[in-house]
């Protein structure tokens, strides 16, 4: 047996030499990972000093102690079943790559110097003076001192100068006509910087992406993604989109992305059997529009679109544990509007109440949660003395057993296409390229797409059984920004 870290990148070294993989392997640094997924560093030095209280540690050793762990906290099938198969997928999505159309994120570097230049030229004007728009202290006294814009509810930094993140520039936008022209710039230069020069500098000489995907990166269990982080781009914006639009389908092929619809409201409905929950979903309703009908105590058919744009910030947030100040601040209501509405809606969803309760008071007692694969969270600061500690370790407590369970329906399912896919012989003409949180994106051969759609949705809808069904929804496009549409 292979027992080692990181195999991920040893199964990429194997497979470009023409080797043949090890039948049997066990990854350590995955295996402590779901010991403690918030322990952040999962080197053999860290791990044997942390569990072993040894500054050196063989691999023997964290192996047999990862083993008598596993098996003592249940955690044995995750192990086996989900995250070690999952490896090869994720070692083969690295290898394969995304393709991106340089000339066309060339036009676009340049349109967006072109809009910079000119948010920079309105900036100045606005401000009366030029100064580094990128200095956090040269724009707080810009903004503060000399145009003396209100402070009202503006955080400051740990070294007392005046907050200029993005929540202080919305909270004054309205104060003043720079902030807005300020957000428009920070979008513009973060999209440039971020993405659209690396991205340049990123691509293979097939002019294919490869991005790095970290099993051990979340405390929930979600994949992340690093060198470029491709699960960051924005989807809302318009640039956002134009970013995306340089993900673009090999020649003779077609983008397709499968997205489980709802997924984490779904699990929340099974978790807290909330019967009115659950109706919606077998009878295929629209959730939110379900959720404004209940809390604005009105028929569905008089449901506006600001009532749902209400619940479904709601019905979100509530999956996060969201209070009645960040309803607020997200929805725009009143703090006092916002709890109204929160009570409201656990009014009418008792069950899902019923359940954080139980969640909370899990993490309270026992020092962590867990979803329905054994999946583990610790969380000793439930029982903290300190109110804010104790809160956040609370949200957690409602957030993980969801979250977690999301993430490892599409794991399973990443699994089960990756071994339909070498069943059917399909290598070459259906390849998996990218998971984006609930999404999976594939590169399919445009002689076969409809046959491949098929197995996929199956696969993916079928990957894990709840008390309400599983929905995925497929989008075909020549590019990725098409795929949001």
């Amino acid at each position: 047996m292979e027992i080692n870290f990181n195999l991920k990148e040893k199964f990429k070294e194997l497979k470009r030499a023409g080797k043949k993989l090890p039948a049997e392997y066990f990854d350590l640094g995955i295996a402590y990972w779901l010991l403690n997924p918030d322990e952040k560093e999962y080197t053999p030095e860290h791990l044997g000093k942390h569990f072993l209280h040894k500054e050196s540690a063989t691999n023997k050793e964290l192996y047999n102690f990862a083993i008598k762990k596993l098996r003592e906290y249940k955690l044995e099938k995750l192990f086996y079943d989900i995250e070690m198969p999952l490896i090869q997928a994720l070692a083969e999505i690295e290898e394969v790559g995304i393709k991106i159309d340089l000339t066309y994120l060339k036009k676009l570097d340049q349109k967006l110097e072109s809009e910079l230049q000119k948010s920079v030229k309105i900036i100045y004007k606005s401000a009366g003076e030029t100064f580094n728009i990128n200095s956090p202290k040269q724009l707080s006294e810009i903004l503060f001192k000399k145009l003396k814009i209100d402070t009202a509810g503006v955080k400051k930094t740990k070294t007392g100068q005046i907050s200029t993140n993005e929540e202080t520039l919305s909270l004054i936008k309205d104060r003043h006509p720079i902030a807005r022209h300020l957000l428009e710039y920070r979008e513009l230069f973060k999209l440039q910087s971020t993405y659209v020069r690396p991205l340049q500098e990123l691509a293979d000489k097939q002019g294919r992406i490869h991005t790095t995907y970290i099993q051990t990166g979340t405390s929930t269990g979600r994949l992340s993604s690093q060198n470029p982080n491709l699960q960051n781009i924005p989807v809302g914006s318009g640039w956002g989109r134009k970013v995306r639009q340089a993900f673009v389908a090999e020649k003779g092929y077609i983008l397709a992305a499968f997205d489980y619809s709802q997924i984490e409201l779904r699990v929340l409905a099974s978790l807290s059997g909330d019967p009115k929950m659950i109706e919606a979903f077998n009878n295929d309703l629209d959730i939110h529009k379900l959720t404004a009908a209940n809390v604005f105590n009105v028929p569905l058919e008089k449901v506006n679109p600001e009532m749902r744009r209400l619940a479904k910030t709601l019905n979100f947030g509530v999956v996060y544990g969201m209070g009645a100040n960040a309803f607020a601040k997200t929805s725009g209501l009143s703090v006092a509007e916002a709890r109204k509405f929160i009570e409201e809606y656990f009014s009418d969803f008792k069950k899902i109440k019923e359940w954080q309760e139980e969640a909370k008071t899990q993490a309270r007692t026992f020092g962590y949660v867990t979803n329905l694969n054994g999946r583990r969270r610790w969380l000793l600061q439930a029982a903290s003395m300190f109110r804010g500690e104790a809160a956040e370790a609370e949200r957690a407590a409602i957030n993980m057993p969801v979250q977690g369970l999301a993430a490892d329906i599409i794991k399973i399912a990443m699994v089960k296409v990756a071994e339909e896919i070498k069943k059917r012989g399909w290598s070459e003409k259906v390849r998996m390229l990218l998971t984006i949180h609930d999404e999976l994106i594939f590169e399919i051969s445009g002689d076969i797409i409809k046959e491949a759609a098929k197995p996929i949705v199956s696969l993916m809808e079928s990957a894990y059984e709840l008390e309400v069904p599983i929905k995925v929804t497929a989008k075909i496009g020549k590019n990725w920004g098409e795929l949001g549409q």
